[in-house]
Order: structure tokens, then sequence, then C-alpha cells
């Protein structure tokens, strides 16, 4: 069976991708009537359906990858509108912590535009993400009424919802904990990382093999895949943030250096230096403050000292590895089997060149 290339993929991504956005933006103006409809406006904007100026836009933002593959997935259970609600949660939870991630990082920058935070002031960046978590609760009510699989299906979203938060927590957590601490290592990364970006990526899967009232040993195979791609999407990201330039990713280069982020990459870089040059890479990732440019070249230079690379781009691979393997046991058309695999380069596309 051969692949579909990552144009391939892309194109059947967003056809899907659109009819969520059809949904959630109708959801949203039906809401946005009275004095308050300015708060829902400020949810349109940051899901790119309007302008800071809240007048409508053509093009929409962010890839809706997760609800996009749950409702392909579905569709090859045929079991679109038993799963419909659930895609629907997933992308209003995504975004919504999205929304409260700006805040709590101060990014004024998303998708290339301000963050609401930054437009409207974080009271109402936090109040309006707010609102969008009550849409979430709203549609997993929804969910809950699908016939014999709803109260399995409820479950398992708000499960995985929490599980986000909890990741969030040992994010923050690993961010202020001493380096050299047991909360800023490997083993805490992997944990942090299954729970605040895998095991979205993992519901986006399980949920279509739910609403489809598949079997335990297809809904593992459903969470084994997505788990293993959403583990290797989130390296990736890691990766390209110290490695990548600018016109490769269209993003800042070097971010996570500058802001210090106990990522993988200075996780395997920190416990494989010593004397002068482990002070001084703990030094540069406790300062308070973002790096200078001179500071972020100093770090690099450490890093790049390792293996660093080659161990993050091993693990990558592994993942990916893993994911493809999968997909081919799930009980879905080779149709779908080839997307899936096409997403995959889409989404990890360094290891596939």
């Amino acid at each position: 069976m051969k692949k579909l290339t990552t144009a391939e993929s892309d194109v059947i991504l967003r056809k899907a991708s659109a009819a969520i956005d059809m949904e959630i933006a109708h959801s949203f103006a039906g809401r946005a009537k009275g004095p308050t409809a300015r708060m829902y406006g400020m949810l349109g904007y940051f899901m790119g359906y309007v302008d800071e100026h809240l007048k409508p836009v053509r093009r929409h933002s962010g890839k809706r990858f997760r609800s996009g593959m749950c409702l392909i997935i579905a569709d090859a259970y045929k079991a679109r509108a038993r799963a419909f609600d659930a895609a629907v949660a997933i992308e209003l939870f995504h975004n919504f912590t999205l929304i409260h991630d700006d805040v709590e990082d101060r990014d004024e920058t998303r998708r290339g535009k301000p963050t609401v935070w930054k437009l409207w002031g974080i009271n109402d960046a936090i109040n309006s993400g707010d609102a969008q978590n009550l849409l979430v609760a709203e549609r997993i009510a929804r969910a809950a009424l699908v016939p014999k699989v709803g109260a399995k299906l409820s479950k398992a979203l708000t499960d995985t919802f929490i599980e986000v938060i909890e990741g969030q927590h040992l994010d923050f957590e690993m961010a202020t904990a001493p380096i050299g601490s047991r909360l800023v290592s490997e083993e805490r990364y992997i944990l942090m990382t299954g729970k605040k970006t895998g095991a979205l990526v993992r519901i986006a899967a399980e949920a279509a093999g739910i609403a489809a009232g598949k079997n335990a040993k297809e809904l593992t195979n459903l969470r084994r895949f997505s788990n293993s791609l959403g583990t290797a999407f989130q390296m990736a990201d890691d990766y390209h943030s110290v490695w990548s330039t600018t016109a490769e990713t269209g993003k800042d280069p070097q971010s996570d250096i500058r802001e210090h982020k106990r990522t993988l990459p200075f996780l395997y870089a920190y416990a494989h230096v010593s004397g002068k040059k482990k002070s001084r890479l703990k030094e540069l990732y406790s300062l308070p403050d973002q790096l200078t440019a001179a500071q972020i070249q100093e770090a690099l230079d450490i890093i790049n000292s390792t293996d660093a690379r080659a161990y993050v781009l091993d693990h990558i691979t592994t993942y990916i590895s893993d994911a493809r393997k999968v997909a081919q046991k799930l009980t879905v058309p080779d149709k779908t089997k080839a997307f899936l695999l096409g997403l995959i380069d889409l989404l990890v596309p360094e290891v596939n060149a």
C-alpha cells in the first residue's frame, strides 16, 4: 500500500477540518448577540474566523489536525455523526488551552498575529477562554447522548482534558524547579509531554473508535498510534525550537533556548556535560529573564558539544516508526491508512526528507 503525499493528506485533512470550523463558527455566531457579542468575537478571532476588528476573514488559523483526524478515522468506521461532537469538543478545548497559554507565557503573537490578551487584555483573555471551556462541556454533554457508547465517550473526553491540565501543571513545575532535581529530568519531561500534548492527540483517534463501538484491541491500537504520533510531534517541535531557522519553520528560531525551557535537547545536554560547561548551562537556564542573543549562542554551543541533536532525532524516528507500524494494524480501509501515513510525514517532516 502506498502512502499519500503530504500535500494529498493535507487536502483530506482540510476538508474534514472545514466541517469542524463551520460548526464552531456557527456556534459562536449563534451566541454573539447583544452586549456580550464582543466576547464571542474574541473567540472567533483566535480561531481565525474574524480579524481584530471582528470582521469576517476567509482564512482560518491552525491545522485542526486533531479534530480532523478524529473525523477521518470516524469516517473509516462509518461513524462521523456519532463522533462529531467529540471532534468539536477536542478542537474547542485545544484552542481554549492556547488562549490561556498565551497569558501564562506572556506570548504576544500566535500564528503570526497578536494574541487575545495582547489585543484585549489579560482579564478578557482569561474570561473568554473560560467561556470556550464551557462550550467544551456543552459538547461533551452532547457526546454523552450517543447511543450505547455515550457514557464511555464523554468520560474518555473528560478524563483526557483533565490529563492535559495535569500536564500543564507538570510543565509549570518543571519550569521553576531547581535544575538537577528529580522534577527536571527526561523521565519527567516524557510524563509531562504525554499528558500535555500526547493525550489530546490520543483522544482524537480513540474517540472515533469509541463512537464507532470498536473492540478493545482496536482501541488499544488507536491509542498507541496516536500517542506515538503525538509524542513525535512534540519532540519535533522541541527540535525545531532549538535547531531550525525561521526560513524552515516560519517561527522564532531558538525560542526555547531564549526562554530557557527545559525540553529534551537541554535535558540530554545537561546530563552529558560536566565541569564549567555544566555549571554555565545551569546558570543560563536559571536566569530570571530571557536570554540575550549572545547567551543563546553560548547555550547552543554547549548543547551542540553533546550528541543532543542526534539523540532527539533518534527518539522522533523511533516514535514515528511505531506510529507507522501500528497504523497498518488498524481495521480501516487502505485509503485511510494511506492518509494516516501521509499525516505523519505532514506533521513531522524533518525525519522523512
